[in-house]
């Protein structure tokens, strides 16, 4: 008999990035130059909330299982709002299309602390 496929829920999914984030924690703390790495990850984090939302927002439309003011509800925040960061959400889903290549978390490090003058200290 084959192993069955472990299917990850959303709710373990995240009980194992808020282990992830106390050992980037660790690393930062250890390396302050890892801090930009968490500053990479928190707009990571910010723009997959906005594309999931984004995303919701279509499904709803098609008749999905949440409706748009189920959704305002889950969030707490006005429609008005709802609808802000939808636009923004679909201007990043159109850019993630459409984008060619992605700079590494790694170059990114490099480039800024080459523009903050900072030598890096555990180059790999």
């Amino acid at each position: 008999m084959g192993r069955r496929d472990h299917v990850t829920e959303p709710a373990e999914f995240a009980a194992n990035l808020s282990r992830f984030f106390k050992r980037m924690e660790d690393h930062a703390a250890g390396d302050p130059a890892n801090l930009v790495l968490i500053d990479e990850l928190m707009e990571d984090l910010r723009r997959t909330k906005l594309r999931a939302l984004a995303r919701a927002a279509r499904a709803a439309n098609e008749g999905g299982d949440y409706t748009l003011g189920e959704i305002t509800r889950i969030l707490g925040i006005r429609k008005q709002s709802v609808h802000e960061l939808i636009q923004k959400g679909r201007a990043l889903l159109e850019a993630q299309r459409q984008r060619l290549g992605v700079v590494s978390l790694r170059e990114r490090r490099r480039a800024r602390l080459e523009a903050a003058g900072v030598p890096d200290r555990r180059a790999s």
